[in-house]
């Protein structure tokens, strides 16, 4: 059996390498397909896990529309999955890369199966366009594997066959069990309790912004002792906007973006996080570190019940009360402080090695048609 992973994003990546090693381990035959679609920071993580793709295609145009970069990657792995001939396609999350990889399967009959599957706000608006690439392939692929419960009750309602749905746990969590080690606390600042910020949603990248970054400077006001470090995101003009608001001030530090392990090590030196990002919702519970999350939808909704994360979206009043009370009454943030994971133990990606690897025992001849079959 041959099997292609797609990746383009370092979140996909990160999620995707220990997937990569357990397929490895299972004497499965496995190409690294690489869209390029961030980059540098795409890159960072490849070397971060030891993988060489098998092939890296042409990143798409950065002056293109959002559905101009779409048709791009689309049609680079089209051609590059008609190229290959994989006998599945294994795409994640909600990337432009994992929508356009799985609609390019599908149209040359490849069947797909979609890690990190079901997870859903039910507000295609938020986050835009995740929650609607994440819609399209759950509508394509042949293998769903879900990380939770609520993932999987989520690919029901929406009419996925319960056959084609293995719950596994989530794989990021597979990446910090295999990555943790090597990832060492960043020493604090003069004593100063850490808090970490990142924001990157397209949906934050409006007055949203200027809204989170006045909540910080005003956290920092209100807390003495704390010392808050924002991750800048790559884009030059969030960037700027950033440094004109917070570049100067006291016990604000801006850093460039870190490879994985150096988030990681920030994150673990961390008392406090706020972001937008979903990874970080997966990541942080495990470390024991709460997170305020920055959206007012999430499509990982078990960390908030769990109580190791809080909706606090990105208007400042709301950011700043539930990040100052959380600092300044130690006994409610260790109410979040678990060190536990609504997402998975560490070994979904054994388990996906094998659903899969069962899968292909069950095939009937004829790969190539195995969708007219199914």
């Amino acid at each position: 059996m041959k099997v292609a992973i797609l990746a383009g994003t370092r979140p996909e990546v990160v999620k995707l390498a220990p997937v990569h090693a357990a397929l490895t381990a299972s004497d499965v035959e496995t190409l690294w397909i690489s869209t390029e679609q961030q980059g540098a920071l795409n890159g960072q993580a490849l070397d971060t896990f030891g993988i060489t793709p098998d092939l890296r295609l042409d990143p798409p145009a950065p002056e293109r529309t959002l559905g101009g970069r779409f048709a791009q990657i689309m049609d680079r792995l089209d051609q590059a999955i008609g190229r290959l001939e994989p006998d599945l396609v294994l795409v994640q999350g909600d990337t432009s890369t994992t929508a356009a990889g799985a609609m390019a399967a599908f149209a040359r009959r490849v069947p797909v199966g979609h890690i990190e599957a079901g997870l859903r706000t039910f507000d295609r608006t938020q986050p835009f366009p995740e929650e609607g690439w994440r819609c399209v392939v759950g509508q394509l692929a042949d293998l769903h594997f879900a990380p939770t419960d609520a993932a999987a009750r989520n690919l029901l309602r929406a009419g996925v066959a319960q056959h084609r749905i293995h719950m596994t746990g989530n794989t990021g969590i597979d990446a910090v069990r295999l990555a943790g080690d090597r990832a060492t606390p960043v020493p604090l600042t003069g004593g100063l309790r850490r808090v970490l910020v990142t924001v990157h949603r397209r949906e934050n990248w409006g007055p949203e912004l200027e809204q989170v970054l006045a909540a910080l400077v005003s956290i920092r006001d209100n807390v003495p002792d704390i010392e808050i470090v924002f991750v800048a995101h790559a884009n030059p003009a969030l960037r700027g906007r950033v440094d004109a608001v917070l570049q100067g001030q006291s016990r604000i530090r801006i850093v460039d973006p870190l490879d994985y392990l150096g988030f990681l090590s920030h994150l673990k030196s961390a008392t406090l996080i706020l972001s937008d990002s979903g990874g970080v919702q997966e990541e942080a519970p495990v470390l024991g570190v709460p997170v305020l999350v920055l959206r007012d939808t999430t499509e990982r909704a078990e960390a908030v019940e769990a109580g190791v994360a809080r909706l606090v979206g990105a208007q400042t009043d709301r950011i700043v009360a539930a990040a100052t009370d959380l600092l300044t009454r130690e006994v409610e943030r260790m109410e979040m402080v678990r060190s536990i994971s609504p997402f998975g133990d560490g070994y979904a990606s054994h388990r996906i090695a094998g659903v899969i690897a069962g899968w292909q025992a069950e095939r009937p001849a004829g790969g190539a048609q195995i969708r007219a079959a199914v």
